[in-house]
């Protein structure tokens, strides 16, 4: 689950940029094939109308204002094969492996689970507001591509814009500024979590923390999904922050780790880490070649308590930098 960021100019203008690019898969398809866009109620909403509701629906809104959000949809690989294993009786690993029928049942679970994302959405407002309320246009999509940030394209084994293998289900949700009627503006990138409004004494603002562990545990409670702790976003989230932490005090230590080269790949690193969605596979690339790390990162469990985990790593990475003059 990802609400992605405003930064930039692309969601403060028309939404024809945006509706034309998740429109991209239907120009490989026949025309009565097509994947047409979906809302809290249909199924069968043109890129057409799409553009131009949400186009409409910006009202006293500025020209430098966000117009409307993104929000991405991706179960991963042991989900869809979950999700796929109740819908099939089968163990799916690819999507050509589906009949028609079993594909748009796979489709349909996709949407309504989006819908229930989208009412978690609307509540986390805390102004009495489910997905009814939005204005908001999903689409279905099976495929993804390597991008240059890939560890896969970065250690050399896959070239950029290449198709990634495997199940790659997604959902691109774009959801409007403004609410249904036009007059209430609603941005989750409003961070006031705790703050109250002095008219009414009720709680405003967006928590996105709050937002991706509801709809995981919505996810697992719709599909009867048993999720491994270490899977759980709580366990990522406490990871992240506490491998980053490690590796801004571990670098900081290490000899020559400012000068010229060196700093700027310590910077990039730490910078990754920090915004990798598994810190440990990304330290297993950043120091595969440093004698003793792999072993090390090997040996670690999920069972571990993150703050121990990340120490323990902190520390190895450390001593196995300077013993190989990182």
């Amino acid at each position: 689950m990802k609400i992605h960021s405003e930064k930039g100019t692309k969601n403060r203008g028309s939404a024809k940029y945006l509706v034309d690019y998740l429109s991209k898969e239907n120009l490989e398809r026949d025309p009565l094939e097509h994947e047409l866009f979906f809302d809290q109620l249909r199924e069968d909403v043109s890129g057409y109308t799409v553009q131009n509701k949400l186009d409409w629906n910006k009202a006293k809104l500025g020209k430098n204002e966000a117009k409307f959000y993104m929000i991405s949809v991706n179960p991963s690989q042991p989900e869809q094969r979950f999700m796929l294993k109740q819908i099939t009786g089968r163990d799916v690993k690819e999507l050509s492996q589906l009949t028609a029928t079993e594909l748009k049942r796979f489709e349909g679970a996709l949407k309504d689970y989006s819908r229930q994302v989208m009412d978690e959405y609307a509540k986390n407002f805390n102004r009495g507001l489910t997905g009814e309320n939005l204005l908001y246009y999903g689409k279905v999509e099976h495929t993804r591509y390597y991008g240059k940030d890939s560890p896969e394209v970065r250690e050399g084994l896959r070239r950029v814009g290449e198709q990634k293998e495997g199940l790659q289900a997604h959902v691109h949700l774009v959801v409007s500024r403004k609410d249904i009627t036009n007059k209430i503006r609603l941005s989750p990138m409003a961070n006031a979590r705790g703050a109250q409004s002095n008219l009414n004494k009720s709680h405003y603002g967006f928590d996105r923390k709050q937002f991706v562990q509801t709809c995981e545990k919505s996810f697992d409670g719709r599909f009867r999904y048993d999720r491994a702790q270490h899977h759980t976003f709580e366990h990522r989230y406490a990871m992240k922050n506490t491998m980053r932490s490690v590796a801004l005090a571990t670098f900081k230590d290490v000899p020559l780790v400012r000068e010229g080269a060196k700093a700027s790949r310590a910077v990039r690193t730490v910078s990754a880490i920090a915004k990798a969605k598994d810190p440990l596979e990304l330290l297993t690339a950043a120091f595969r070649q440093v004698p003793g790390a792999s072993q090390c990162i090997r040996a670690i469990s999920y069972v571990h308590n993150p703050a121990k985990l990340a120490l323990d790593i902190g520390k190895k990475i450390l001593q196995t930098g300077l013993n190989s003059g990182l």
